[in-house]
């Protein structure tokens, strides 16, 4: 039997999940700008931005232009990154409610098909 209070005990466990999603939205995203001082505010992050980087040292030759999110690959010249934590967890707990019901929804097939696996045997 489904209850309120059992779904949000399971959304709370899946919270770490949830933050690795969230992180891997982040991976996946892309910024466009349109002109040359957009590039030193590009926002990053889904479903809100979390993630602001400059990136005006990449001089684009025409606009608009979309770049991927930037990781830390030079340590002697980073691209100037600054986080926004507390949209951060905005976003995870955001996130938490599709992947609290891919779960159950996971689960409810899940108990379907060994049911109907039992059933014809």
């Amino acid at each position: 039997m489904f209850s309120l209070a059992a779904a949000a005990r399971m959304y709370l466990y899946l919270l770490p999940l949830s933050a690795m999603a969230t992180f891997y939205c982040l991976a996946a995203d892309r910024f466009t700008a349109h002109s040359a001082a957009e590039l030193a505010r590009a926002s990053y992050g889904w479903p809100f931005n979390w993630v602001t980087q400059d990136l005006s040292r990449y001089a684009a030759t025409e606009f608009p232009v979309t770049i991927a999110f930037s990781w830390q690959r030079n340590w002697s010249d980073p691209v100037v990154t600054s986080y926004d934590w507390l949209m951060f967890a905005v976003n995870t707990l955001l996130v938490g409610v599709p992947v609290t019901v891919l779960f159950y929804a996971i689960v409810f097939f899940s108990k379907g098909i060994a049911a109907h696996r039992k059933c014809s045997a």
